[in-house]
């Protein structure tokens, strides 16, 4: 019986060994960054960058080489081994935020990390003050509309330029038509037929310089046709 044992045993310690269920050992690849989203000074300055690798590497700026650069290489790839800290220079920004981009790679992996920069100025969007009084104190961004529609507008307090606005309806049958110019948007509003106010929420919003969409939801409140109503109390 033992002999039978043993060989039952060296059996299946070879089938383990060939068995496509247990593949040969590869050693784990390990190839990143302390961050994906590493945010810098509006000022000239140094920055650095920890990279977790252990295996060699390239490091790439793909966008944004006009103002970020390596501090220790010329050009915009720089060979990497092992762990280490990359250290860029960047340029003083004296406008809107901006992004550049960088990629590590090797035969195995590819990650990417945007590194951002402040500008000199904070963008925004809001409604403008003196045109609060259209939404009404007490709804704070909703906005009153009678039963009948039409056009109606209100102006914008942004850093942004017209042609970067966008808007979005909830109902684009109610809601749609949306203008952007010199500051003030526009946008239609359908009768309401039905015997009940209704909301439709809305949005404008712009994609800033670190990539990132900017909203301000807003919404309106439609009253209903009241003749309607009498309409249907005479039925």
């Amino acid at each position: 019986m033992k002999k039978i044992f043993v060989t039952i045993l060296a059996v299946v310690a070879f089938a383990s060994c060939t068995s496509p269920y247990y593949p040969e050992y590869r050693p784990v690849v390990a190839l990143g960054a302390e961050t994906s989203n590493l945010v810098v000074e509006n000022t000239e300055d140094v920055c650095r960058l920890a990279v977790i690798s252990n295996i060699e590497y390239e490091a790439t700026i793909i966008s944004g080489s006009e103002w970020l650069s390596f501090v220790d290489t010329e050009g915009v790839v720089r060979p990497g081994k092992g762990n280490e800290a990359l250290h860029f220079k960047h340029k003083q920004n004296n406008n809107d935020k901006r992004v550049a981009r960088l990629v590590l790679s090797s035969h195995s992996r590819r990650d990417t990390i945007k590194i951002k920069q402040k500008g000199r100025f904070e963008d925004f969007i809001a409604i403008h003050d003196d045109d609060k009084e259209l939404f009404g104190l007490e709804n704070g961004t909703r906005m009153e509309i009678p039963w009948e529609g039409g056009e109606f507008s209100f102006r914008l307090r942004t850093s942004c330029m017209d042609h970067e606005l966008s808007a979005w309806s909830s109902d684009k049958t109610i809601v749609n038509g949306f203008k952007f110019e010199n500051g003030v948007c526009s946008f239609f509003v359908a009768a309401n037929d039905e015997l009940q106010p209704r909301i439709v929420t809305f949005r404008i919003s712009y994609v800033d310089g670190w990539d990132d969409v900017r909203t301000l939801e807003l919404s309106i409140r439609q009253l209903y046709n009241p003749e309607l109503a009498n309409d249907d109390d005479n039925d």
